[in-house]
């Protein structure tokens, strides 16, 4: 039951700006709608509807604060209906208007000063996949981050079709707690990381491979990262301010896209990737 409550869990998280409901989540996973919201419950502590609601907020507050989108577009991408809709929800749980929490995040941002010994650049990179597993747990928890032993052991029998793949993870709650702008509940759904390998042009005969449960495949599509490299963990968080301070504060035509960054293990560094749109 742990894999179909990370499915749901997943769905919810990709589907934020749709107009679905948990009878839809109960059809994907091919329960009951009772099923799905007592066992989502019985895991994460929070109702499946409550969670969406949360991320709904997190990410419209990530991008009040890093993208020029206005109000309005924002409430959009979020899945509300409506401004005036979007206003009443973020002000109930931040207290605070969006435009307010909007000028407020931003002034702090600004203030940071970018940390020294980092260089960010803007580029684009080609459409490739990523296999990940979701894990409950902050990266710092996780043992052998960048090795074989915890990105591709339970792909050992296909093993020489990954031989080639970098080792990677994406954080969908980095951008949130950057702004600090966690939906505070009374049961706090756990941090997110997603372990895996992104694959290279040489992984080609290894698209059709059939992942072992929890993987999942994702396509990226081509597009613009902001990119910084790194040698530890522990200065991941100096990493994004650089560039995020190079993205807001100085003359340039990209922001981020609200997506989950990526970190890959490339020869003896690591190297941040922030997606943006142009």
């Amino acid at each position: 039951m742990f894999n179909a409550m990370t499915r749901a869990e997943i769905w919810l998280q990709d589907t934020i700006d749709k107009p679905l409901g948990i009878n839809d989540l109960a059809n994907h996973l091919g329960y009951s709608d009772s099923q799905v919201r007592r066992q989502f419950r019985d895991f994460f502590h929070i109702s499946p509807s409550a969670y969406r609601d949360r991320r709904r907020l997190e990410r419209a507050a990530v991008l009040l604060v890093l993208t020029p989108k206005n109000i309005a577009q924002v409430a959009l991408e979020c899945g509300y209906c409506n401004h005036s809709s979007f206003s009443r929800a973020f002000h109930k749980h931040f207290a605070v208007s969006p435009r307010d929490f909007r000028q407020a995040l931003r002034q702090d941002l600004h203030q940071q000063c970018p940390a020294s010994g980092f260089i960010t650049r803007v580029v684009k990179k080609p459409p490739r996949q990523v296999i990940l597993q979701r894990y409950y747990k902050a990266p710092e928890q996780l043992n052998a981050l960048g090795t074989p032993k915890l990105h591709a052991t339970p792909l050992a029998m296909q093993a020489k079709a990954w031989e080639n793949a970098i080792p990677s993870i994406a954080l969908p709650d980095l951008l949130t707690e950057k702004i600090d702008a966690h939906v505070v509940e009374s049961s706090p759904v756990q941090r997110r990381t997603d372990v895996g390998l992104y694959l290279t042009p040489q992984d080609d005969s290894s698209l059709k491979l059939s992942l072992p449960m929890p993987y999942r495949r994702i396509a990226l599509a081509p597009q613009y990262y902001a990119i910084t490299r790194f040698d530890d963990l522990s200065t991941l968080s100096h990493a994004l301010t650089h560039a995020l301070c190079h993205l807001t504060c100085k003359a340039t035509p990209f922001h981020v896209n609200g997506n989950a960054p990526f970190i890959l293990w490339c020869n003896g560094t690591m190297e941040l990737r922030l997606p943006l749109t142009g």
